[in-house]
């Protein structure tokens, strides 16, 4: 009923074209702080939201963009419209809304997270017994976080006659230990008992070794291996920053509009990147994007080379290529490379496996030059290590003796380069 409204108001408003993403939710959560579950500052918390992104061409071809709160779209409406025609701006590579095409029957709904978020407090309780349990057992200080559900309902309305909606659920969780190392997941369906023990024992372990005393460790180039949440959060992270439609178009990273499609490799030959958004129930899956674009599996980089840029609608066309997939997770992308060797091996051969980095919104992602602190690392000889790890990004992902590392339960593999470790 409410993008009803809102349709109606664009509809009377006189707008050349338009359209309009609305997402309703209900949520359930509990969190824990400092060991204690439901306090005052990790409350247990049962609500509901409505929101709404929108696109309007007006009649001079002006372009508005911008996103409403529930009471604006069930109250305020014109108003809001109003303050949207006064905002608007010359955008002409953004003044246009996607034709009705066929969306992709993705499942990204499961009943059982549904039933959580509707109240069946079951499963998260049982959840936070047992981090609870296993943190006292294994002699932890404290630990905090939280375990949710929810289930909304996307809908996208357009000028051009779309009319699409689909349900879909999130359950997620995540814990800090002794303030020290976190673990946690996003999901569409709660993962299984089994898997999800493994990994709050998985992240007990590393944050009891790193509790060891100190060891020794040379500096200079090393082999280090960096763990996926690292691969994550910086390698992948400036990829994407680099690959993002605005930066190429505006020049303002390390890839150029001309490499694309050009057949010259920029990485390693035997590199990979994809987008899969059609995953059943996978966390980064989706049916079509917050503009009506149908979702779709998108290959960025192969053999090395860049394929495309990320693109919405605006920067397809100003770089006059097809919208692309997003990544609404990293279990939606595929980093891929010819071979890939198991986590034992890895360790062998590196002097520290960095399981996390500091600093990473402050390096260049152009040049990929990179300076990391490592607060949190682990020695191949036993013991924590503090240390500041060197390099070029790019650099690392053209040499030959760089590998992709298989650690269990993960998405994402680890990296085992060679790069200049300074101990601190």
């Amino acid at each position: 009923m409410a993008t009803d409204r809102f349709v109606e108001a664009l509809e009377a408003s006189g707008a050349r074209a338009w359209s309009i993403y609305t997402t309703s939710f209900r949520r359930l959560s509990l969190g824990t702080k400092d060991r204690e579950s439901g306090n005052p500052h990790a409350p247990f918390s049962v609500s509901e939201g409505l929101a709404a992104a929108y696109k309007v061409v007006w009649a001079d071809g002006r372009v508005s963009r911008g996103s409403l709160e529930r009471r604006q779209i069930e109250l305020e409406v014109d108003d809001a419209l109003r303050q949207a025609r006064s905002a608007a701006i010359d955008d002409p590579d953004g003044a246009f809304v996607p034709e009705p095409s066929e969306i992709p029957d993705v499942a990204i709904h499961a009943p059982e997270t549904a039933a959580i978020a509707a109240g069946e407090v079951e499963p998260i309780a049982e959840r936070l017994a047992f981090i609870r349990k296993v943190v006292v057992e294994r002699g932890l200080r404290t630990w905090s976080g939280s375990i949710s559900a929810s289930e909304g309902l996307g809908r996208i309305v357009t000028s051009t006659g779309m009319d699409a909606s689909g349900k879909g659920t999130t359950f997620g969780w995540s814990a800090v230990l002794d303030g020290e190392l976190g673990a946690g997941r996003a999901l569409r369906v709660p993962e299984s008992r089994e898997l999800f023990k493994s990994r709050v024992f998985r992240i007990v372990d590393t944050v009891l070794k790193l509790r060891e005393p100190a060891a020794s460790l040379a500096g200079g180039l090393q082999r280090v291996l960096l763990h996926p949440d690292v691969v994550e959060e910086y390698v992948l992270g400036t990829l994407f920053s680099n690959l993002d439609g605005a930066t190429v178009a505006h020049a303002e990273g390390a890839f150029r509009k001309e490499q694309f499609g050009s057949g010259d490799p920029v990485l390693r030959e035997d590199l990979g990147l994809t987008i899969d958004p059609w995953k059943p129930l996978g966390p980064g899956s989706y049916r079509f994007s917050t503009e009506g674009v149908p979702s779709k599996p998108t290959t960025l980089i192969d053999r090395g080379r860049l394929v495309t840029p990320i693109l919405d609608l605006k920067y397809g066309r100003r770089l006059g290529m097809a919208p692309t997939a997003h990544a609404l997770s990293m279990e939606a992308v595929a980093f891929t490379a010819a071979s890939e060797v198991p986590y034992e091996e890895a360790e062998r051969e590196a002097v520290a496996l960095i399981l996390s980095v500091l600093g990473v919104h402050t390096q260049d992602t152009a040049s990929g030059d990179f300076s990391l602190s490592a607060p949190q690392a682990w020695s191949r000889k036993g013991g924590r290590v503090k240390a500041t790890i060197s390099g070029n990004l790019f650099a690392l992902l053209r040499d030959p003796g760089t590998t992709l590392v298989r650690f269990e339960d993960e998405t994402t593999p680890g990296l085992l380069v060679t790069c200049r470790i300074d101990p601190r």
